[in-house]
Formats: structure tokens, sequence, C-alpha cells
């Protein structure tokens, strides 16, 4: 190639590149879902940085739920026979199992590992922020929370199959499951009510003494044998609303918002 011919390919290279940029930024201008896609990374990149800037228990708060949601969404895709009108959640932990599919020992592991790790590092998170709250009636509504996430550790320790062993009747994983369920409604009444103390808390204080009710009111169905449902929907519904309550919790304190009733001191 003569150097003539080499200017205008090079020309044309450089007209392309400009072309090109222009179509892409035309593109960026006028595409919304582009502009929502950039909008999206700007407050990805904002909340990671948000992130970074937490306290220590405020991220084990946050995302010490996260573990057994993920932990329940990977053990019902390594189940595929688990149904949520026919299962309970605990078959999800049971390792002899094979009716729900093939990989069930995979999936029981990570279940029962899932749910171990979230009782710690909540169980952590909770006693740090009974220590930081000085307000009395909160305290007591915390106690119950400890002794629920202590049964939640149980849960996964004792599962289905080796958590067997019958104590008053019924197998040491039943007595488990029984105590995380029963105690945790407990903990919202009694903050709720405590809380309603403070109008800028009451708004808190009232999901708090109804938001158990749900739960309440599904178990009841269940066990009069009324519901279209087994154990799984109701025990989904009573931790994810758990999870929100206490990422609610979280949430204020980091905030600021609890200062009131709580230390001053940084976590």
């Amino acid at each position: 190639m003569d150097i003539q011919g080499f200017q205008t390919f090079s020309f044309i290279q450089v007209f392309a590149i400009i072309r090109l940029t222009g179509v892409v930024l035309n593109i960026i201008h006028n595409d919304p879902a582009i502009l929502y896609a950039g909008m999206f990374i700007d407050l990805s990149m904002s909340l990671i940085d948000k992130i970074k800037q937490m306290p220590r228990y405020t991220k084990i708060g946050f995302f010490g739920p996260f573990i057994a949601l993920l932990a329940i969404a990977l053990a019902i895709i390594l189940s595929p026979g688990f149904d949520w009108f026919l299962n309970a959640l605990s078959d999800l932990g049971h390792y002899t199992r094979l009716d729900l599919g093939p990989y069930k020992l995979v999936g029981a592991i990570v279940f029962n590992s899932g749910l171990i790790l979230t009782g710690l590092l909540m169980l952590i998170y909770t006693i740090w922020f009974f220590n930081w709250i000085k307000d009395i009636p909160t305290r007591i509504g915390i106690i119950p929370l400890i002794i629920s996430l202590c049964f939640l550790i149980c849960i996964g320790i004792f599962s289905e199959d080796v958590g067997a062993a019958v104590i008053a009747g019924n197998s040491i994983h039943f007595w488990a499951s029984v105590g995380f369920f029963l105690t945790f409604p407990f903990a919202m009444w009694i903050v709720g009510i405590g809380w309603l103390r403070y109008p800028h808390l009451r708004w808190f204080a009232v999901i708090s003494l109804l938001l158990p009710f749900i739960s309440v009111f599904m178990w009841v169905d269940y066990f009069n044998g009324t519901s279209i449902w087994q154990q799984a929907i109701p025990e989904i519904v009573t931790a994810f609303s758990a999870i929100v309550w206490l990422w609610i919790i979280n949430l204020l304190q980091y905030q600021a918002k609890l200062n009131v009733i709580g230390s001053t001191q940084a976590a």
C-alpha cells in the first residue's frame, strides 16, 4: 500500500470511529434503557460506597439474613421435587431424603449451614444491639429475640433426620422450630409496645404490633387443618416478616433515629 492509499485508509478509519461514536452517543442520549442502565450503575456504585462506610455491626445486621435467604433459594434449586404446598422448609435440610432430588445432600448442607451462619451472625448483632440499647422495655423485648436466634441455630444443627430423637412426644427439630416461630412474635410485640412512647417511632411500633398476626393467622389456619398449604408458606412468611423487621431496626439505628433509647457511641 502506498502512502496516499495508507492516508486514505486512515482517514476512513478515523471517520468510521467518529461516526460510531456519534451513533453511540445518540443512542445513549435517546434510549431510555441505556439511560436507566447508567442510572442503575451510578446507584449501585453509590450503594457500594455507603456499605463500605457502614459500621461493622450494621453490616452484620444487613447481610446476616441474606445468607439464610440465599441458602433457602439454593437448596430449593438443588431440590427440584420441593413443593411449596406440600413440603415444609425443614424438608430442605433433610440429609438422607432422596424424593426431592438427586442433589439433596448438597442442598441439605447448604440449607442447614445457611441457617446456622445466619443465626450466629444475627446473634452477634442482637447481643451488640442489646448492649447498645439503654431503654429497659426495649432490652426486655430483645431477650426473646436472642432466644429465637438460638432456636434458629438449633434448627440448622438438629435437622429433621439428625434431630429425630423424641423429647416430650416430639423430635428435637420440632421443638427447635416451634421455639423459633413462637418467640419471634413476642419480641416484636414487646418492642412495639415499648416504642409507642416515642412519637417518631410510633409508626414502626404499630407495624411491630400488627405484623406478627399475619403469621399467627396462617399458623392457626394450618393447625386447624383448613389451609391449602403445608408448613413451607407460613414458615417463609414468618421468616421474611422477621427479616424485614430486623432490617428496619438496623436501618433506624444506622440513621441515628434510635439514639433516644440507645448509646451515641458508634458501632
